[in-house]
């Protein structure tokens, strides 16, 4: 393959943390130019949060690849002007401030469309950029709560747990991708113009909240944290085994049941009046959970995954991330790969994603120095010359 996918477009990326640049990331995975701005002197938060490795940030691994980064202080006027010469040179611009901040710089969307038209800004915020609560502080935490998602997630008789990671800005990076891919759709095939985008991390997550929403509507239903089971449906759980380990079963329908019976040594139960049908599986659900439990507490995670997929049943252990990195599909798939990290050499990371047969996507450079490629961007959108860039470091605007 000569080119990739999105090889053309350029991302200007002046967030910082997860929901904006991690958007950009995915596009750059899949050759977009994107551009990271950042701070003089500071650089972005994924930077400085560990784990480190001799005080290299192994997140910004990851996050930085197959990105230029540049520095630009646009709390000064001149980076301001600055920001708006790149800004006609791109197609694209991701920020995840408060809402807000832009238009108290003189840099919202309606001063930067008039220096590009075709320009497409995307605004990730935990509110959003209108309503009552649109200017208050927040993070994932406060998204994944006022989304509806923590109320959910955990035991009934425990309080609530957050999701092991911070899904609330992944998440909305994912859509941000999306909105992306949409909004240059509409410009460049429709021949419409550019336009702005208003993410949420409190709306991702309600976009994916399942029923919650109008089985409340319509029958005054307020869903409940249920653990690992569901309400309606069973048997449903992650269970312990013989070896310490867990592993989830999924057999509640009306034909994977009489499987996991059979497999279990216990083909009667299929026939129990309490479990014969998935409504009355559910409604015994402590019985015919407590069933499967006590029969894997008997067995090992490995034991109980033959026993399963001879009897073609659904199942998986909990993977941490040693068993990831040793089992056969993961390698087979190349779910993972190594890039060639310029600080600390050869590192596994997630590979790009999504796969396409005909423009996968690809891995170019490691996560760049702060400010590595000021002279080659400067130089190469605004026709900056040494004199110039050793001018604005010396003012501090670059």
């Amino acid at each position: 393959m000569s080119k990739l996918p999105l090889e053309g477009i350029r991302i200007l990326d002046i967030g910082t943390r997860v929901a904006a640049p991690f958007a950009a990331g995915l596009l750059a995975d899949f050759g977009a130019d994107v551009i990271k701005v950042e701070l003089p002197g500071r650089g972005d938060f994924m930077r400085n949060i560990g784990p480190f490795s001799d005080g290299y940030s192994l997140w910004w691994s990851i996050e930085g690849r197959n990105k230029r980064a540049i520095t630009l202080d646009l709390r000064k006027e001149r980076g301001r002007e600055i920001f708006l010469d790149l800004a006609t040179h791109c197609d694209v611009i991701v920020e995840n401030f408060r809402p807000g901040t832009l238009e108290e710089w003189d840099l919202g969307y309606a001063r930067l469309a008039e220096r590009n038209p075709g320009l497409i800004l995307t605004r990730a915020s935990v509110y959003g950029q209108t309503g009552p609560y649109s200017r208050l502080p927040g993070m994932d935490r406060n998204g994944i709560s006022f989304s509806g998602l923590l109320y959910l997630t955990g035991y009934p008789d425990r309080p609530p747990v957050r999701p092991g990671i911070i899904i609330a800005d992944y998440l909305t990076g994912v859509f941000n991708a999306l909105s992306i891919m949409i909004a240059l759709y509409h410009r460049d095939v429709h021949h419409g113009g550019g336009q702005s985008v208003d993410l949420t991390l409190y709306e991702s997550l309600f976009r994916v909240l399942e029923h919650t929403l109008p089985a409340y509507d319509k029958l005054g239903i307020v869903r409940e944290r249920s653990g690992n089971r569901l309400v309606n449906s069973a048997p449903l759980d992650n269970w312990e085994t013989a070896d310490g380990q867990f592993i989830s079963i999924a057999a509640p329908g009306d034909q994977l049941f009489p499987r996991l019976a059979r497999a279990m040594g216990q083909p009667e139960l299929a026939d129990d009046p309490r479990f014969s049908t998935l409504p009355k599986r559910a409604e015994n659900s402590d019985a015919i959970n407590g069933i499967v439990a006590d029969w894997c507490r008997l067995h090992t995670a490995a034991e109980i995954e033959r026993i399963m997929l001879d009897a073609d049943v659904p199942v998986a252990r909990a993977l941490n991330i040693a068993d990831i990195v040793r089992d056969p599909h993961y390698i087979d798939r190349e779910s993972f790969i190594t890039v060639d990290d310029p600080v600390v050499g050869p590192i596994k990371q997630p590979a790009p994603y999504p796969r396409f047969s005909e423009t996968p996507g690809s891995v170019r450079r490691g996560a760049p120095a702060l400010g590595e490629h000021n002279a080659e961007v400067y130089g190469e959108l605004l026709g900056f010359g040494a004199a110039e860039l050793t001018s604005l470091k010396a003012d501090g605007v670059i």
